[in-house]
């Protein structure tokens, strides 16, 4: 093969991440979950301090901290080990990958292209929800790294689009409430329900008290494939279509439309693969990335535009608003309504 390759050759910094990827996130998962971002975070530690700090073998956290350094995850002068930039990306996200589960899930992924079978299941015998239902220490791992990710995305999404318009939101999948409260915040008017499932919702009471909206946001247990709370003119999907296939999608969709009130809305809140190739290559880089994560842990996929349009049209729904949101990865607020 390589004698049909044209061009200059690959340099380091071209093949390595591809070649050591596995490697690359390792690193930055292990100075997370060790506790050194956790240290660092108050200030420089030398590396004798963060021996001790870690309890780690001294060797061995030397040459992980060198590594560290050349990954740009942290950076070192005479005080000693500080964190860069790029160390904000590592936390619960890279707590979650380097679960075991999460790990061997990643190490059946050919078995999953040839199978169409989530890799996930084939590597820990049930799939990802119906795992972590039996299995507390995954699941508050899961959502703590979904509530990271949230975390990022919020204050762009209540920024740049108007909830001004509503009196009452459902956030279905809505997990410990971090996006909702942030909303009610934003807009006292309104009155919020956090729907999610009994795991997802264990640390929601502490959210909304420390929000200071417990007067206006409840809290309801529920499967949204079974039904969600009606009457409200608002349903927000934030990051939960893309881990469902279409029919388990236009299920989700259904039920919304059943419970919405006369002329209510759903907006999903996701990243849309592009259908050009006018795109910024880092953000069509994520939703690709994002699309095969989907593949493995899940039934779900990332989606184009027009194959959300065809979703909404499936469950009695119509595209109205597509709002492109300044967060990575091309994320858009989809909005629709009655058909």
């Amino acid at each position: 093969m390589s004698s049909q390759i044209s061009g200059q050759p690959a340099t380091a910094a071209e093949y390595l991440p591809l070649s050591f990827g596995f490697a690359l996130h390792q690193i930055g998962a292990a100075v997370s979950s060790l506790g050194v971002l956790d240290a660092l975070a108050d200030g420089p530690r030398t590396a004798a301090q963060l021996v001790e700090v870690t309890d780690a073998h001294a060797g061995s956290l030397r040459r992980l901290l060198y590594a560290a350094t050349k990954a740009k995850l942290l950076t070192v002068d005479s005080e000693g080990y500080h964190l860069a930039p790029l160390s904000a990306f590592f936390g619960p996200l890279s707590d979650y990958h380097a679960a075991p589960e999460i790990w061997a899930a990643w190490g059946a992924f050919e078995e999953s292209i040839r199978t169409g079978v989530d890799a996930f299941q084939i590597a820990n015998g049930a799939p990802l929800f119906d795992y972590i239902k039996t299995n507390p220490k995954l699941a508050a791992t899961f959502h703590a790294a979904m509530s990271a990710g949230s975390d990022a995305q919020v204050p762009a999404i209540v920024e740049h689009f108007d909830f001004s318009r509503f009196k009452t939101i459902v956030d279905c999948g809505g997990g410990k409430g971090t996006h909702l409260t942030a909303i009610l915040a934003a807009n006292p008017h309104l009155q919020g329900t956090i729907f999610d499932t009994a795991n997802g919702v264990v640390e929601a009471a502490a959210v909304i008290e420390d929000a200071g909206v417990g007067d206006r946001c409840e809290v309801v247990v529920g499967s949204f494939f079974d039904s969600v709370p009606e009457g409200a003119d608002l349903y927000v999907l934030k990051n939960i279509l893309h881990d469902w296939n279409d029919e388990e999608s236009v299920q989700i969709l259904s039920n919304i439309r059943k419970a919405m009130a006369p002329g209510g809305r759903v907006v999903v809140l996701s990243s849309v693969l592009s259908e050009g190739e006018d795109e910024d290559p880092g953000d069509a880089l994520g939703g690709a990335i994002s699309d095969i994560e989907m593949l493995v842990m899940t039934t779900g996929l990332e989606r184009s535009q027009s194959e959300y349009a065809q979703l909404f049209t499936d469950a009695g729904l119509k595209l109205s608003t597509a709002t492109a949101l300044p967060c990575p990865w091309l994320y858009y607020a989809l909005e629709a309504t009655a058909s």
